[in-house]
């Protein structure tokens, strides 16, 4: 499974909620790091999270 992007940022600035089976969450920056982080650990998912933008 590939992550999915949440946020309108640049490539590279983006982040990523990646989890595992049980529910235990971390976000990360870039696509790459998500891909990085799915193939150390497998069966965990992504999400991509939603920007935010300041006002």
């Amino acid at each position: 499974m590939s992550p999915i992007k949440l946020t309108d940022a640049p490539d590279g600035f983006e982040y990523y909620k990646v989890c595992d089976p049980q529910g235990v969450c971390r976000v990360v920056r870039g696509f790459q790091e998500a891909q990085r982080v799915m193939k150390e650990t497998p069966g965990l998912t992504a999400t991509k999270l939603p920007s935010t933008k300041a006002t």
